[in-house]
C-alpha cells in the first residue's frame, strides 16, 4: 500500500488487523461491522501525482521520502490494487478498494 504518513495508532480491543506495512503496522482494521483505514485505497498513480504537486513542501521536510521516491512507489504499487475490484458496494468510487473490501466482507461473514 502507498502512504507517506507517519501517524499510527493502537488497534481498539476486539479489532482485527486487515492491512499493514513495515512503516505503519495498523493500516486497516475491522471491528464488528465497521471498516477503518489509515490510507487511501482509491488512489491511482495518476491521481497521486496531484497529491505530490499539492504537498511538495510537506514532503520536502520528511525523512525517508522524496517526491521522486513517492512517485516511483505510486507507479509500482498504486494501480496494482485494482486487480481485484469486483463486487464493490454501491457508491464505492474505485475498484482499487476491492481487495480491502473483500477482506472486510470475509471478516464479517466469518464473525457471524
Amino acid at each position: 500500500m502507498l502512504h507517506w504518513h507517519g501517524d499510527t495508532f493502537d488497534l481498539p480491543a476486539g479489532a482485527e488487523r486487515l492491512a499493514s506495512t513495515p512503516e505503519c503496522v495498523n493500516q486497516a482494521f475491522s471491528l464488528g461491522a465497521a471498516l477503518a483505514v489509515q490510507f487511501h485505497p482509491e488512489v491511482s498513480a495518476r491521481h497521486f501525482e496531484r497529491w505530490l504537486i499539492c504537498n511538495t513542501a510537506q514532503i520536502a521536510l520528511m525523512k525517508g521520502h522524496t517526491v521522486r521516491s513517492l512517485r516511483d512507489q505510486a507507479r509500482r504499487y498504486a494501480d496494482a490494487a485494482a486487480i481485484s475490484g469486483d463486487g464493490l458496494p454501491r457508491g464505492c468510487s474505485s475498484p482499487r478498494s476491492g481487495v480491502l473490501v473483500d477482506a472486510w466482507r470475509y471478516q464479517l461473514r466469518r464473525n457471524r
